[in-house]
């Protein structure tokens, strides 16, 4: 068994170039020690190249589009793609496929995602097809702010953006997992990755408990300050907490823990977002308190938290500088662990 210092040698530090050819390396690695290669190379992979330091990462929104999707699951809008993969990543990288582009409704940097490309070879081909041409297509998918691709500089949403010549270029808003684009539905690729080991729970809740968020709120924006990097897939384990789900047109953010592998608790409680019609967002549905599920899972800041922190700035100042507060995406269930119970239909209150 290879010792994780010495994995970590084959890996380039942050901040620099990385071509890492995983599967060159792959076969060196028995076990965990390949687990653990697979995770530390999919960042580099992914990583994006621009002089990055640990300083804090600027997003400005409108404060009309935080109200309108805080508590939305996902966002449909037209989007012109630029650059599209050539190919849907390897299973053990994530399955997506990047596409790069733009939409005049987000006006920010977008990196759409199929997640589970290769299944669904319809959806790569149009995006082959559309990319460079300027044909807009309908794109409906899961919004998600994060910044674990972020480049140097800061952006606001609104700047004119010229066409992408990268599938990743720096960015912070993603639609990820796309649902629907054009007239191709893509809600049923909402399950884990052949071959994909998403991070453990423990080590993505360890680096949020850290994350700051700085809100400067002004009469029609609200700018962002966080830090670079964070974190990206996670694979976990939830109970249900006993709050009322709130169920919304497009999906429902239930409230739970997060319980490590031994059974004790990693966070008491977590926003969650099933997006409607998937198949964790069915299952979803007839869950009650102390039910849980095994999931794989991508966060995102938590708009609703945001919007609640400005509009109470005045009575509490101190919330507009605290923690990073994020949600995460039920992007798949793991199918070894089912519910423990259900009682379909209890406690939902429509919105």
């Amino acid at each position: 068994m290879l010792s994780r210092a010495f994995v970590k040698t084959l890996i380039p530090p942050r901040g620099k170039r990385r071509g890492i050819r995983a599967a060159a390396v792959l076969a060196l690695l028995p076990g965990a020690a390949c687990a653990f290669f697979v995770r530390e190379g999919k960042r580099g992979f992914f990583f994006i190249q621009s002089e990055l330091r640990r300083s804090d990462v600027r997003i400005t929104l409108d404060k009309k589009f935080v109200e309108e999707y805080k508590n939305r699951a996902t966002i449909g809008t037209t989007f012109t793609v630029d650059r599209a993969g050539r190919y849907a990543h390897a299973g053990y990288l994530d399955g997506d496929l990047h596409v790069a582009g733009r939409a005049e409704e987000i006006g920010l940097p977008i990196v759409a995602e199929v997640e589970n490309a290769a299944s669904k070879p319809a959806a790569v081909e149009m995006v082959h097809r559309l990319a460079g041409t300027g044909e807009p297509v309908r794109l409906t998918g899961v919004w998600r702010l994060w910044s674990e691709h972020f480049g140097k500089g800061g952006q606001t949403q609104g700047d004119t953006l010229a066409p992408f010549e990268k599938t990743n270029p720096p960015h912070v808003f993603e639609v990820h997992p796309v649902t629907r684009l054009g007239g191709l539905e893509l809600d049923d690729t909402f399950h884990p990755v052949p071959g994909f080991r998403p991070e453990p729970a423990g080590a993505v809740l360890e680096s949020l408990k850290d994350a700051k968020l700085r809100i400067v709120p002004e009469e029609k924006t609200i700018t962002l300050y966080t830090r670079r990097e964070e974190l990206n897939d996670a694979d976990f384990t939830i109970e249900i907490g006993s709050e009322t789900p709130l169920v919304v047109s497009d999906g429902r953010f239930v409230t739970a823990a997060v319980v490590g592998p031994r059974g004790n608790r990693l966070a008491d409680r977590v926003r969650l977002v099933f997006v409607r019609d998937t198949a964790p967002e069915k299952i979803a549905r007839s869950l009650a308190s102390g039910d849980r599920l095994h999931v794989f899972g991508i966060p995102r800041i938590d708009l609703s938290a945001v919007s609640y922190r400005v509009e109470h700035a005045a009575e509490e100042p101190g919330a507009l500088d605290g923690k990073l507060p994020y949600e995460i995406v039920v992007v798949g269930i793991f199918p070894k662990r089912a519910a423990r119970r259900s009682r379909a239909g209890a406690g939902e209150t429509e919105h």
